[in-house]
C-alpha cells in the first residue's frame, strides 16, 4: 500500500468515526487528528503530500481564499506539520511527512480508530 492509499484509509475510517461520536477534543493528540482529517484540510495535505504547492495554485485547486487556507491550516502549521515559505515572490506551503506519519502510526491513535469502528460496528448492528 503505497502513502497516498494509506492516508485515504485512515481518511475513512476517522470521518467515520467522527460521524457517530461528538466532536471531543479531549485530548491534543485527538485535537490534531480533528484538524487532519477535517475534509477541507485532507483536501489540502493531499495536494502537498508529493511537493511543496504555491498559494496560488492551493486557492485555485480547491478554490479557497487565501485567508481561508491559512485559518484552515494554522493548528497544524502551529503543530508542525504544514509550513509555509516565501520563495521568488509566492508563497509555498510545505507538508512534513514525517510527522504526519508519526501521528498516523502512534498506537493512542489507532486505539481512537478501533473505539470508533467498535461505535459505529454497533450502530450498525
Amino acid at each position: 500500500m503505497n502513502y497516498f492509499e494509506y492516508f485515504i484509509d485512515r481518511i475513512i475510517i476517522l470521518y467515520s468515526k467522527m460521524s457517530i461520536m461528538p466532536n471531543s477534543t479531549s485530548n491534543e493528540s485527538e485535537k490534531i487528528l480533528e484538524s487532519l482529517f477535517d475534509p477541507d484540510n485532507a483536501e489540502i495535505l493531499l495536494e502537498l503530500k508529493d511537493v511543496p504547492k504555491s498559494l496560488s495554485f492551493l486557492t485555485q485547486k480547491i478554490i479557497i481564499s487565501k485567508k481561508n487556507l491559512d485559518e484552515k491550516l494554522s493548528y497544524l502549521m502551529e503543530k508542525g506539520f504544514v509550513s509555509k515559505n516565501e520563495k521568488n515572490g509566492d508563497i509555498f506551503y510545505y507538508l512534513d511527512k514525517e510527522k504526519l506519519s508519526k501521528a498516523l502510526e502512534n498506537d493512542d491513535n489507532f486505539k481512537n480508530i478501533d473505539d470508533g469502528l467498535a461505535k459505529l460496528d454497533s450502530f450498525l448492528n
